[in-house]
């Protein structure tokens, strides 16, 4: 009887919006021959709308909603998976992320995520917010990142540095996830 192949345990990287979760996403599954992908892009793609849209059609409950959805289908799919910032404020999507190893939380200081998104027009939840709003908004939200994550990495390193650093990581807790 052959053994059955047993899907790895995908990595998901959340953090606040900013941090650099595609960014990492994309470069890790290049440099490792991983699929990737990004939550808020997979449920645009699925929905045939933006971000923006979904949440003025149908608030930002409507699209926790699809986010919760979309995250699972993307477990199943994907080796790579960066969710949105907000993914944690949805108790859904929080039970659905407990049940995985390598939750990664992305991290950089909040002046370098300002700058980062203050301009940025395809992010709702920070549309028009001063840097005091956008704040808060961080802190938050900081005591589920650290609560669901395993690891927490700052992102305001070198992507490469920062591939070796998350390697090391999966590595030494998972031999199986290089294959």
């Amino acid at each position: 009887m052959k053994n059955k192949e047993v899907k790895k345990e995908p990595i998901i990287f959340i953090g606040f919006m900013g941090t650099g979760k595609t960014t990492l996403g994309k470069y890790i599954a290049e440099k490792e021959g991983k699929s990737f992908i990004d939550l808020d892009q997979l449920i645009e793609l699925r929905t045939h709308q933006t971000i923006p849209e979904i949440f003025e059609l149908k608030g930002e409950s409507g699209f926790r909603k699809l986010e919760t959805q979309y995250l699972q289908e993307a477990i199943n799919e994907y080796d790579i998976i960066s969710t949105g910032g907000g993914v944690i404020e949805s108790p859904d999507s929080m039970e659905i992320l407990s049940h995985y190893k390598f939750i990664i939380w992305l991290d950089a200081s909040i002046q370098l995520i300002y700058d980062r998104i203050k301009n940025d027009s395809n992010r709702p939840n920070a549309a028009n917010k001063a840097f005091d709003e956008l704040k808060r908004l961080y802190l938050s939200r900081v005591s589920r990142y650290n609560e669901i994550a395993f690891s927490r990495m700052d992102t305001d390193n070198d992507l490469s540095l920062l591939h070796q650093n998350l390697m090391n990581i999966i590595i030494a807790n998972d031999q199986y996830w290089r294959e």
